[in-house]
């Protein structure tokens, strides 16, 4: 049975697909920031509800969930929630069915927590009116319900204005031939028994990046066996990206298709380096912040999916010699952090001196954003990005100053750390990512957990986003050590 979330696995890639049915322990685990997605699914699956009055909830999944859909097709109901279809080899259950006004057919309402209509979202309608009509039932339009991000909370909210419904039909319309045809593959797909497979491996669309590729080649150690029947770009990708050995490969295998083993380099250009660094003013603030986005806005004045600042960490050099200070800011109360936060920030944060952080756009970006909501600190805010020093233009592989063959020509703070500062792990950390921070927040600062787990949850919160300013500190005095 091909269900949409199955097939929606097989759009991402048919290797998905095939690992989330056959192997599904090789597919990287849940994180509490996509557990957090989920849930906020959920909720605004939920709160969609409220654009459509008198609606009945379907309940049960698959035979169920189809029996009940059944019966309810049959009564007088307009609006049915969470209904369920099975047809043939395919079966799904869509999010609303509504009624047409004519009343000789079903409108699919699909809702998403996007801000837009993406190319994915018409692959997954289209799937749901195949199966349904498939299964004998008409259905007239097809529209896709979505978050407006223009929408601006002001007390409770208000459903109508939060979200948008667009008409797709045209759309899914046009392109149900070839999910028809996409169906048929990921039925095939479904029917693969073998490993390691070179269809699986040759299907997918983006062997440069995919993550589900890696994933079953490195659960398949027996793929080296039919290196030779890899598409040339798919193994040269594997082998760029470290995920195929090319010791196990035959030599006139890796010639034919152009793989030369990459050198092992470092290059510093100290010249450079330290044109950029005499830009520095003493005192040094080594600054990040944490920040939380939501598809339903918390807050009054806040919109969907605006990244607001609930946690900062800051450290201080007063001279190339000086010891560092640390000061940090972490929200604990449910409501916007801004005031609380810019208030402390003012008091930390010295009038002269530069303000050193890891990709200038995102801090600046909020730095701007809360000026326009905060007045009273725009001035403040606007100097404190006047101040700014982007660490991370020093590793940009295309400026040529600080280049190692281990940043895979990558610049992300967790690229560079372990390479440069290996003693100032993340994995030993609770909390690794900013994501998982980010997902942290909404937790301590509910009322369903107990005091001894919020104080748990608050020290790791505070040691990751330190952290970061750590790590800022480290490469920055590893920096200098290289250039002397």
């Amino acid at each position: 049975m091909l269900t949409k979330s199955d097939f929606i696995n097989y759009i991402k890639c048919p290797v998905y697909l095939w690992l989330s049915k056959y192997m599904p322990d090789l597919l990287p685990k849940d994180t509490p920031e996509k557990e957090r997605n989920f849930a906020e699914g959920r909720e605004v699956d939920e709160l969609s509800k409220k654009l459509f009055s008198e609606g009945v909830d379907i309940k049960g999944y698959n035979q169920e969930g189809w029996e009940n859909t059944k019966k309810a097709l049959m009564g007088s109901y307009r609006v049915l929630f969470q209904p369920t279809v099975i047809a043939g080899p395919l079966t799904c259950r869509a999010d609303i069915l509504t009624k047409s006004k004519k009343g000789d057919s079903w409108d699919i309402n699909e809702v998403k927590k996007a801000t837009t209509v993406k190319e994915d979202y018409i692959y997954d309608v289209g799937f749901q009116r195949i199966c349904f009509e498939n299964a004998g039932i008409k259905i007239g339009r097809t529209n896709l319900v979505h978050i407006n991000r223009d929408y601006v909370r002001h007390g409770e909210i208000e459903v109508g204005k939060l979200f948008i419904s667009e008409d797709i039909t045209n759309k899914v319309n046009k392109k149900l031939p070839a999910i028809e045809e996409e169906i048929e593959k990921a039925l095939e797909i479904l029917k693969i028994q073998s490993r390691p497979n070179l269809q699986l491996i040759n299907g997918c669309s983006n062997p440069k990046r995919c993550k589900y590729l890696e994933c079953y080649c490195k659960g398949v150690p027996e793929i080296h066996s039919i290196a030779d029947k890899i598409s040339q770009e798919h193994l040269l990708s594997l082998l760029n990206r470290e995920i195929l050995n090319p010791k196990k490969i035959q030599p006139d295998i890796l010639k034919s298709i152009g793989y030369e083993s990459k050198e092992e380099f470092t290059r510093i250009d100290a010249s450079a380096i330290r044109r950029e660094l005499k830009k520095l003013e003493y005192p040094l603030y080594f600054f990040d912040y944490e920040t939380h986005k939501s598809a339903i806005p918390l807050f009054d004045g806040t919109k969907p999916y605006q990244q607001i600042p609930f946690q900062y960490s800051l450290m201080k050099k007063d001279s190339p010699t000086a010891p560092v200070e640390h000061t940090e800011f972490l929200m604990h109360r449910f409501e916007n952090p801004m005031s609380d936060l810019l208030s402390q920030l003012k008091r930390d944060l010295g009038p002269k001196g530069s303000v050193i952080v890891w990709c200038a756009t995102f801090e600046m970006s909020r730095n701007k954003e809360m000026a326009k909501m905060r007045p009273l600190f725009a001035d403040f805010l606007k100097s404190v990005n006047r101040r700014i020093f982007d660490l991370m233009l020093i590793f940009k592989f295309k400026n040529h100053m600080y280049n190692k063959s281990e940043f895979k020509e990558l610049a992300s703070l967790k690229i560079i750390l372990p390479v440069l500062c290996p003693e100032l792990s993340y994995d030993t950390l609770a909390i690794r990512e900013g994501g998982e921070a980010s997902a942290s927040w909404p937790v301590l600062i509910s009322d369903k957990i107990s005091a001894k787990e919020k104080l748990q949850i608050e020290k790791d919160m505070l040691t990751y986003c330190k952290r970061d300013t750590e790590a800022m500190v480290g490469i920055l005095d590893r920096v200098i050590k290289d250039i002397k």
